[in-house]
């Protein structure tokens, strides 16, 4: 097995208009998946892309099978990412509403492209 690189390389990703970059392709992985790749990130930020600013108990609701634990820790770690703002609605009772950032808003492709994928692919058929 060969041992994976971790130079930057130029890359040239498929439906792009010819634009290329410069990646070291193991520590984008690794970045993606600390953002995306736990269990409840991606549903959080598709409710978020589908539905804008939503309330903590709004989230919860659309999020299905999350806890209240895990939904706040997964909305504290997607804000320290910088994939989500909690912005203070009111005071008296507390009340905040989540939103994505910029950076949030770019996993859109994204989020549209795995669910495209599954839908094309499905789950593996057992050999």
């Amino acid at each position: 097995m060969r041992p994976e690189s971790t130079t930057a390389r130029q890359v040239r990703p498929g439906g792009t208009n010819g634009e290329s970059f410069f990646v070291e392709p193991p520590a984008a992985f690794d970045e993606a998946q600390e953002v995306v790749g736990r269990k409840w990130h991606l549903r959080i930020v598709y409710q978020l892309l589908e539905h804008g600013p939503m309330g903590f108990n709004a989230l919860e609701d659309r999020v299905v099978g999350v806890s209240s634990k895990m939904l706040s820790e997964s909305l504290s770690r997607l804000e320290d990412d910088g994939v989500v703002d909690r912005d203070l609605v009111s005071d008296q009772p507390l009340r905040v509403a989540y939103s994505l950032t910029e950076r949030g808003a770019a996993l859109e492709p994204v989020v549209w492209g795995l669910l495209r994928w599954s839908v094309e692919h499905g789950p593996a058929e057992d050999a």
